[in-house]
């Protein structure tokens, strides 16, 4: 079995640039309905498409497995998707084209790292801005991205309690309340800057854009 699962939505802000670069052969690819266009574009050949396909066409030519859902159902495709993977045993997600177009379908897609998270597998979203990827406890590494913007937030909760060593606002076992947003533009200081998640549960937020002093 290959060790990382990459799964690629349809979202119409999906970067196929990076896309091919962050995707490497060992990689067991999962395209999510109309994902399997992006994946086309980027030269990635999947090995198994998800969807209902309402909004696309089924995949006909691609050979691949392929798995075709009802379209009245309760997950979303990217959830079967995570959910499929999941029982094949694979515990380290990299989600492609979950961000952009339809506000809700980019929530549901936090929401699907948060599931992730609180069955202690490890995930993140990226697109052309930004990595996002949900802590519920432990500590996550950040490594080489001094100089990152980064934000953190409660999500799926009240509020949260975290550390953070290595950004320009450090924490301490601190309280972050979700109506108000006082995690929101920290930067990170060191190339190996920690988040610790002590209570509850936070989205945290990577810009690849550098933080740029005025």
């Amino acid at each position: 079995m290959k060790k990382r699962c990459v799964i690629i939505g349809a979202s119409p802000e999906c970067d196929t640039k990076m896309l091919s670069s962050k995707v490497s052969r060992n990689d067991f690819i999962v395209c999510a309905d109309g994902g399997y266009e992006y994946a086309v574009s980027a030269g990635i050949k999947p090995d198994m498409v998800i969807g209902d396909f309402d909004s696309s066409e089924f995949p006909e030519d691609l050979e691949c497995e392929k798995i075709r859902l009802p379209v009245h159902k309760d997950d979303t495709d990217t959830m079967y998707c995570v959910r499929e993977c999941i029982k094949r045993g694979y515990k380290d997600f990299l989600l492609f084209g979950m961000t952009g177009g339809r506000i809700d379908h980019s929530y549901a897609n936090f929401c699907t790292l948060l599931y992730l998270s609180e069955r202690d597998i490890k995930a993140s979203v990226f697109d052309s801005e930004n990595e996002i990827f949900v802590i519920t406890s432990g500590t996550r590494v950040i490594e080489n991205k001094t100089g990152h913007i980064f934000s953190i937030f409660p999500f799926g909760c009240g509020k949260c309690t975290v550390s953070l060593d290595g950004f320009e606002y450090g924490l301490e076992k601190s309280v972050l309340n979700a109506d108000f947003p006082l995690g929101v533009s920290n930067v990170v200081r060191s190339d190996e800057a920690k988040i610790t998640l002590h209570e509850g549960s936070a989205i945290c937020m990577l810009r690849w854009e550098l933080y740029v002093e005025k």
